[in-house]
């Protein structure tokens, strides 16, 4: 993809004469290429890449952790890193490694680090095979972007704060066999007839969208079914028109 292209379909770029450059460049979210996730290409080495929209707050509280550094001459100091960026997406294939601690923190869900960063419960070191692709998403990203100077692609860690990870997915996947997976392809958790897991854990490995829809649409006959069973009056499809 050339230069031109990318200007055109992502729009990296100012007007003359913009007196403040401490914002995101680009469009918003309209931007994803799929020419990365072949079906018979080796597992941890499909990934798709999403141009993806986040404010200046963001980016500049993620990296506020500890005092107040949010204001004043730290703020324009931290700002002066992100002068103009655009953030890029990759959504790749994982391990599925990580897991999640039993205690809650005793704030509530998670640990405040920053007004814009938190720290969970998840617990996450990716494999050999994670990294891996991971290092195949980033170096499309870089053939893309560094391409005749279009941009520079800031480096990035698994340090906390360093990187910040939305919507894990898989830790009760579904899935055809009991030894790679928790729940039956509808949701049900093996051998406990009538209990469902309908969140993004449920998802074996990263959509290319978000699947909360998905997961709505597999699992929701088979709870209907079950609570027929139990004799809840419930029924399956659209509402009887209304006299």
């Amino acid at each position: 993809m050339d230069e031109t292209k990318v200007r055109s379909l992502l729009g990296p770029s100012r007007p003359d004469g913009v007196p403040y450059e401490g914002l995101p460049i680009g469009r918003p979210i309209t931007a994803a290429t799929y020419d990365y996730l072949d079906a018979t290409a080796p597992e941890y080495s499909r990934f798709m890449l999403q141009q993806i929209y986040f404010p200046s707050v963001t980016n500049v509280l993620a990296q506020a952790a500890g005092p107040p550094h949010w204001f004043g001459i730290p703020a324009r100091d931290l700002r002066s890193r992100w002068r103009s960026w655009l953030t890029l997406l990759a959504m790749t294939e994982a391990d599925n490694e990580g897991t999640f601690g039993l205690v809650p923190p005793l704030t509530g869900s998670f640990t405040r680090l920053a007004p814009g960063l938190g720290l969970g419960t998840m617990a996450y070191h990716p494999t050999a095979r994670t990294l891996d692709g991971w290092q195949q998403a980033d170096t499309a990203l870089r053939d893309i972007l560094e391409k005749d100077g279009l941009a520079r692609v800031r480096p990035w860690s698994t340090d906390v704060a360093g990187s910040v990870t939305a919507h894990p997915i898989g830790s009760a996947r579904m899935g055809d066999s009991p030894d790679t997976s928790a729940l039956t392809d509808s949701n049900e958790r093996r051998g406990h007839p009538g209990i469902f897991v309908t969140d993004g854990s449920a998802v074996p490995t990263s959509l290319t969208v978000n699947p909360s829809l998905t997961i709505a649409e597999r699992a929701t006959p088979t709870i209907t079914d079950r609570a027929a069973q139990a004799g809840v009056p419930v029924r399956y499809g659209a509402p009887p028109p209304t006299p």
